[in-house]
């Protein structure tokens, strides 16, 4: 969240992507998952050895397999999560068509518009059925989660 007063974060916690996750790939997302975490589109272990683990390798259900978690799980995490201003904001965009150039230099209201239009792309293991590339908006990068217009 973005204030008057600077930056925060709303949830108390992250949200990552787990699919194929192991702890020698991402190590602090790997052990923050612990009682208080929540998993996503993921079954277990079907091995009886290895009872109630989860298996980040199945992905049947979909590939889109997620993981939330509090703060906390992570070390080094500044508690309470709140920031001033930032002087800089990169906008991470994925342009799977080349359309956008790799690093550009806006102007407050480029940006404005650049983070309204949410120029993006659905691609293989984010949605069903997408196998190439779909250039797609997405207002505020996030419009299907907006209860309100953008604006």
């Amino acid at each position: 969240m973005w204030t008057d007063s600077g930056v925060f974060n709303i949830e108390g916690g992250c949200y990552a992507k787990c699919d194929g996750l192991t702890r020698e790939k991402e190590p602090d997302i790997y052990d923050a998952i612990r009682f208080g975490a929540l998993v996503e589109n993921t079954k277990y272990h079907p091995d009886p050895n290895r009872p109630r683990t989860i298996n980040y390798f199945d992905t049947s259900l979909t590939q889109n397999t997620r993981v939330c978690y509090p703060l906390e799980h992570i070390n080094n995490v500044k508690i309470p999560a709140i920031g001033g201003h930032p002087k800089n904001v990169i906008f991470l965009t994925c342009d799977a068509l080349g359309v956008m150039p790799p690093v550009s230099r806006l102007t407050p209201e480029q940006a404005m518009y650049h983070f309204i239009s949410g120029y993006t792309s659905k691609v293989a293991g984010t949605e069903m059925g997408v196998v190439d590339p779909v250039s797609t908006f997405s207002a505020c990068f996030g419009e299907a989660f907006l209860p309100l217009h953008p604006y």
